[in-house]
């Protein structure tokens, strides 16, 4: 199983489809397509994985905030239909075009000559992120590769760094639960512990992002020992973005089946 995975969907380099095929060319029994701010690969994935014979379950990955601080929340069980997480997915949408305009806006008061087409052709009909700016930055020959555009530019703290709109990881829970979904912690290893997860456990947090190739075996354990304490779901995934990302491959991280059986059953709840 792996329950963490982006495609062109958001920024990926591979298609809905590929990615299934991908997952089912490296044995997995089963996966979630987690793109960020958006849930607009799901049908095509899900319609490839039942084709394969795979299991599929929805999810997508929203950005969250808190003060100098981006949270990203797993949501997986949503109805994707639903009007309210709809008009939330749009408002995702609206803010990330607007952002990718500032940080070109600001790429360019640095003298870095670089245009918001050259950023569209890396995202295509996808909404812009970092990775899409420092795709164009290297396309560009601004700098040599994706993680030097971050170094000096996109990372917070560096001078053409545009914070996302505010919002709260207890709207996220609020409108994830009201389609019929639960949300987990992402990666909690690279910035967040757990006594950021017992706050946000009390305003809604169903779960940890447990096996993540950015926890330690320090971090797996903690949460491990944290969601069986607090009642809290896991999940999983190797946060694949596809050849030529620098990203492990779908099913590096060993998720058992039934946290996803978890998962179901406690939107089910």
């Amino acid at each position: 199983m792996d329950l963490h995975l982006h495609s062109t969907a958001s920024d990926g380099t591979l298609s809905p489809t590929a990615v299934v095929r991908l997952a089912a060319a490296r044995g997995l029994a089963g996966l979630s397509l987690t793109d960020h701010d958006t849930a607009a690969g799901v049908v095509e994935a899900r319609a490839e994985a039942e084709r394969l014979g795979l299991r599929f379950l929805i999810g997508a990955e929203l950005s969250a905030n808190e003060p100098g601080a981006s949270v990203h929340l797993l949501a997986f069980g949503f109805a994707p239909g639903d009007g309210n997480l709809q008009a939330f997915f749009r408002r995702y949408d609206e803010d990330r075009r607007a952002r990718g305009r500032a940080m070109v806006d600001r790429l360019c008061e640095l003298g870095v000559l670089i245009t918001y087409e050259d950023v569209e052709v890396q995202h295509g009909a996808a909404a812009p992120t970092r990775a899409h700016v420092a795709r164009a930055l290297v396309a560009g020959e601004h700098v040599s590769r994706e993680q030097e555009a971050f170094a000096r530019y996109l990372s917070r703290g560096r001078p053409a760094f545009v914070e996302k709109r505010e919002v709260r990881p207890r709207d996220v829970f609020e409108k994830v639960h009201g389609a019929g979904g639960v949300v987990l912690l992402a990666h909690p290893g690279r910035t967040h512990g757990p006594d950021e997860v017992r706050r946000w456990a009390a305003e809604g947090l169903d779960g940890v992002e447990v096996l993540h190739p950015a926890n330690s075996p320090s971090t797996r354990s903690r949460m491990k020992a944290l969601a069986k304490e607090l009642g809290l779901l896991a999940s999983g995934g190797s946060d694949c973005h596809g050849p030529g990302t620098r990203r492990p491959e779908p099913g590096t991280e060993p998720v058992p089946l039934r946290w996803m059986d978890e998962i179901l059953e406690r939107c089910r709840a």
